[in-house]
């Protein structure tokens, strides 16, 4: 296994931008569902259908894979069922699950945070990461329309 490189600092930071907010607390897993769903039909969303999935009871950590038949799926442990999480696992899906923790992730991540929660926490991300001197790839995909994500309530 390769070292992800900028995994803790990448950790850091997001504490550093969305500690003791929303964004960083525990909501029930059907409004990461609805985040997953707003996300992945937006306009923007380039990666298609994620699969987002409860942990095993006993994890600590929330993971992104991709199957060999080339679907995204998340699985969020109980303690990490924010918004901010799912936001951070769906950055896996759009940079490439073997992007790790590195520039192209951080890019793709303050894009999706841009994407489902708007300018202002996309800005404090950015900033966190440049406070720590991290890196940010150029955009390789569209750019995201801002956020925040609509709940749309379907009358029919």
């Amino acid at each position: 296994m390769t070292a992800d490189h900028g995994r803790e600092a990448v950790y850091a930071a997001e504490e550093a931008a969305f500690g003791g907010t929303s964004y960083d607390s525990v909501v029930e897993f059907d409004e990461l569902l609805w985040l997953r769903n707003a996300l992945q039909s937006s306009s923007w969303w380039p990666e298609g259908q994620i699969v987002v999935e409860r942990a095993r009871t006993d994890a600590v950590s929330s993971t992104t894979r991709q199957g060999d038949d080339g679907q995204h799926r998340i699985r969020l442990a109980q303690l990490q069922c924010t918004p901010l999480t799912f936001a951070h696992e769906a950055a896996h899906v759009l940079a490439g699950v073997t992007s790790g923790h590195g520039p192209v992730f951080r890019r793709a991540e303050i894009d999706v945070v841009l994407a489902i929660f708007g300018s202002q926490p996309a800005t404090w991300l950015s900033d966190s990461f440049a406070s720590m001197g991290l890196d940010i790839a150029p955009r390789s995909w569209r750019e995201p329309s801002a956020g925040p994500l609509q709940r749309v309530i379907d009358l029919a």
